[in-house]
Parts: C-alpha cells; structure tokens; sequence
C-alpha cells in the first residue's frame, strides 16, 4: 500500500527554508520526497491523503523521560493543583475513600510543588498523619527529587533517629533526630520504597501500555525514552516487546538506584542490548544521577544558593551524589563495555564532576572508539558557558531541560539570584558552541508536550511573566532540531529518523499550524492533528 501525503506545508528540518510538495510512503519508509508531479508519477494508484494546508514535521523524539515510570502515576493521587498543605490532606483523603484504601495498602501522590504552596515548605509527617495514622502515605515533589512520608511509613521502614543519612540523600530532622518527613533525593527513598511500597504494589503493566503510549502519541511523540529504568520496569518492557504491545520506539538507560543494578539488567536483556530495535523496544546505554533538584534546592552548586527564609545555611550549596574515584571507575566500566552514558546533572557542580570524571576515565579506558560514544548531560540548567566549551571536545550531548524556564524560572531567580537565574537552560549558548543539543520534558515531571518545549526554548518567559536572558533564545527552526533530528543524533539514529528524507522512517507528526510561520508566542497553541509511525496512524485527534 503506497500512501501520498499533498497540499500542505511539508517541512522535512533538512534546512530553515526546506520544503518539499509531496511526500509518498511505502512499507513504513518514506519512498519519495519532492516535487508532487514526480511523486504521482511514481505512484499513481497510491491513496492521497490531502493535508488541506496543515503542516507535517518529522514525528517527534523525545530525548529524555520516564515512559515506564510514569505507569506508576496511575496508581497515585495528582497533587499537582495543590496550594495549600489543606488542598493535599483534603486531596489524599479523597483518594483513600475512592480506592478503597486500607492498612495493608499504601497511599502515594504526585506532583505537588512546595513553591506553589501557601506555606512554602514541604508538608512534614505531622500533616500528614492528619489525614491517617494506618496507611503509610508517601508524596513526591514535582520534581521527583524531594518528598515527604507520615509516620507509620518511617516506622514500617525502620528509619528513626538513630539512622544514619544515606550517601547522596537524607532525611529532615526533629530536634531529637526523628525524622520530620520531608525526605531528600532517590537514596533516602529506597528503604522506604524497598520496605513499604514494594511490598504493597502491584501493577499490571500491560494492562497500561496502551493508556500510556497514547499520552506520547497524542503530543506527536513517535520515539519517547525511559531514562533511569528500574530491574523490574525493564522486565515488564521486555515483556511488551516480545508480546508485540509497542507502537512507538522505546529506550531504556537503565540505572542503580534502590535494589536494581544496571549492568545485572542489561545482562539478562543482552538480546535487547543493541542500536536496533525488538518489537520497538531497546536499550540505549546507562543512566547516572549526580545531583538533585533546583527547585527543590538539592541540585549540587559551586556557588552557595540564596537565602530565601529563616534559617537558610548561606553556605549551602546542595550536595553530590557520587564520590568522584568511584565515579571513575564507574564511567571507565561504562565506556569499556561500549555504554552511552546519560549523565543527570543540573548544578554547575554536578556538571563539573561529570566533566573532570569523564575526561579521566577516556584517558585510562582502552577501547578504541570510546570518542564515538555520545556521552550525554541531562538537564543541564545551570552549566555554564565554560563547561558547554569543554563537552565540545568530548563530543558530549546537552540534554536541555527547557521547560524550567516557565515553570520553575521565578523559583530560580529566588533560589541563584539574577545572574544564574536569568540564564538557566542555556539554549543560546550550546547553539553558539555548535553543540547538538536537544530538548526535553522529563516526563512524568511534566506533561510531554513537545511543542511547549519549544515555546519556552524560543520564548524564555516564566510563569510569571518575567522575561528571562534574551540571549538565550533560539530560533524556532533551531528549537524544533532538537526535538527532530538532534534527538535523532543522541540516539545513534539520526540515519533513519528525524528529518522527511527519502529512504528514512515514515515516522511524522500533522499539525494544525506551521510553528515556523505563527507568532513564536502562539507556539504553545498548536494542536496535534495525527501522529503517523512508519506509515501507520498511532493518535488521532477527535475533532
């Protein structure tokens, strides 16, 4: 079946001002790319798909989320209109009475956001206990890095006062050392998820898989990433996989984190372990997490963050997560075994760890094309100008985390003052550089909306209207790269997909306006009409 797409703006990222007329697709590749005569000549019995003077782009790549993690999310409350410690008691309860919960449950939300709260402070146990004493009940910030649990759950995971803060993570404190609730980075979660989630979860992943790529499809997502996937998660994908579930391309990088060793994982799915993919589904390498959250004031600086309340440490800078010798050798083994490293780093501390760290491990590893691994820096929001210089030489990606400049860009300027604040996600910088930078939503954190991505990349406006350094901004061609073909490029796949090319996956995403014609600050406003992946449509919009 050959399908011919005509009559809109065909924009194939080839270059600023490329157009192509007709676009006709044959057994999941493009077959043609060009002049419409010559395509129709090419295929006259092909059905004709008349795009009626929309726009078709090149699908979607997401260069860094959780698609696996975000199954979770069904299984938990959405803290995320919260603005009151009132709203989340009043929300959890609601929740407990709709599913039914009870003592040999446990009750998990997401999503809530201390800057948005009246009180401006993570809600501590004594809260929560208000809304039960018999369920253990843990909350997750919105950036996944902070939370807080009630009292029953540090019970049940034998945390008390005499318990010793976890390398990379800790728990808040009473003046006794009892914990107060509040909990910070994966380290300080893993007892309580090992000893008290665990044990009281059950998912049906399958069940999900459909709900979950249609979240993606539906913002024109064809190829969408896990980026720090859990032992278990990865069996359950793997599962997928062989069971033919997937209908868009799916990556994992999967990482040590609570009682799931990455290279344990990777061995046991070698088959998947491949630039290739199985029933859409592989793995890309290994994930690293180096510091925390910004908003969350956990991300590692080398600059002390401003005093924002009473009580702030005008010393603190956040904290690492690794050692730096066990950090080389990590990185060594990782380069050794061929792995492309995808490195979370949003302090400019971290950034430089990850740097330092990986220079020396390319120095003593002995593999011939270590060069050729496409290292890559997640986040990135506050790596200087200096540090994007040094990933030139390293041929190491930044993954720019751009969303933060409209939801947490007030948060920063509060938290780093004026002159780290106003450049965080340093877009113009890695364009100026040459760097094959991409863009992405780290999703579940935020929706994965891809062209949203773009209005902020392009925009720079914060939730509050303020307008963040100007030269910062890039182009809408420029920010629609990267999340097309330098997305592509990050995933060694740069051949097959992200620009409409002949030869090259019928992969595309059909909007109802050209980003590169309207207003860039109508960006946000278009709608995805069809998301199309290797020929077939995956998502439709209903109207």
């Amino acid at each position: 079946m050959k399908t011919l797409y005509v009559g809109g703006d065909i924009v194939p990222m080839t270059g600023k001002d490329d157009r192509v007329e007709a676009l006709l697709v044959q057994d999941g590749m493009i077959a043609f790319a060009g002049r419409e005569a010559r395509a129709r000549s090419m295929a006259p019995d092909a059905r004709v798909v008349d795009l009626k003077g929309k726009t078709l782009l090149p699908g979607f790549i997401d260069p860094h989320s959780h698609v696996l993690t975000a199954t979770t999310y069904a299984l938990t409350a959405d803290l995320s209109d919260a603005r009151s410690f009132t709203d989340i008691q009043q929300i959890l309860r609601e929740f407990i009475a709709e599913r039914g919960l009870g003592p040999d449950d446990v009750v998990q939300a997401n999503s809530y956001d201390h800057n948005l709260l009246a009180e401006q402070r993570h809600p501590d146990r004594h809260v929560l206990d208000e809304v039960t004493t018999e369920i253990p009940v843990i909350i997750t910030h919105m950036s996944g890095h902070v939370g807080s649990a009630n009292t029953l759950t540090y019970e049940l995971a034998q945390i008390d006062a005499s318990t010793p803060d976890p390398t990379g993570g800790k728990w808040l404190r009473e003046e006794d050392g009892t914990p107060l609730g509040p909990w910070e980075e994966p380290a300080a979660l893993a007892p309580i998820n090992t000893h008290v989630v665990e044990p009281r979860t059950s998912v049906d992943f399958p069940s999900l898989v459909e709900d979950l790529q249609s979240y993606y499809t539906r913002y024109g997502v064809t190829t969408c990433q896990d980026g720090a996937t859990l032992a278990s998660l990865a069996d359950e994908a793997v599962t997928c996989a062989e069971k033919g579930l997937w209908d868009i391309d799916v990556i994992s990088y999967p990482v040590t984190l609570f009682d799931s060793d990455r290279n344990e994982t990777l061995a046991r799915h070698s088959d998947y372990v491949s630039r290739d993919y199985r029933g859409r589904y592989r793995f890309g390498g290994i994930k690293i997490i180096l510091d925390g959250s910004p908003q969350g004031r956990t991300a590692w600086m080398q600059a002390p963050y401003a005093v924002v309340s009473k009580g702030d440490d005008p010393a603190y800078c956040g904290y690492p997560q690794w050692e730096d010798d066990d950090l080389i050798t990590d990185l060594i083994d990782a380069i050794d075994r061929g792995y492309q490293v995808l490195a979370h780093c949003n302090g400019d501390a971290a950034a430089e760890q990850y740097l330092n760290c990986y220079e020396k491990a390319l120095e003593r590893s002995t593999r011939a094309d270590k060069m050729d691994l496409r290292p890559v820096m997640i986040h990135c929001q506050t790596a200087r100008r200096d540090q994007l210089e040094r990933m030139v030489k390293l041929r190491m990606i930044p993954s720019i985390f751009a969303g933060h400049v409209y939801y947490w860009g007030d948060v920063h300027l509060k938290n780093f003052g004026e002159e780290r604040g106003l450049r965080v996600s340093p877009v113009g910088d890695a364009l100026d550089l040459g760097l094959p930078f991409n863009l992405h939503t780290d999703t579940p954190i935020i929706p994965c909306d891809m062209l949203f991505t773009v209005w902020c990349a392009v925009n720079r406006v914060t939730r509050d209207g303020v307008q963040l350094a100007e030269d910062q901004k890039i182009s809408v061609f420029e920010a629609l790269r990267g999340i097309t073909i330098n997305a592509a490029y990050q995933y060694f796949e740069e051949d097959r997909k992200g620009t409409v090319e002949t030869g090259k996956l019928a992969d595309f995403v059909i909007l109802d306006r050209n980003p590169l014609t309207v207003d860039p600050i109508e960006i946000k406003d278009i709608r995805v009409l069809a998301t199309i992946k290797e020929g077939k449509t995956v998502w439709e919009a209903s109207n």
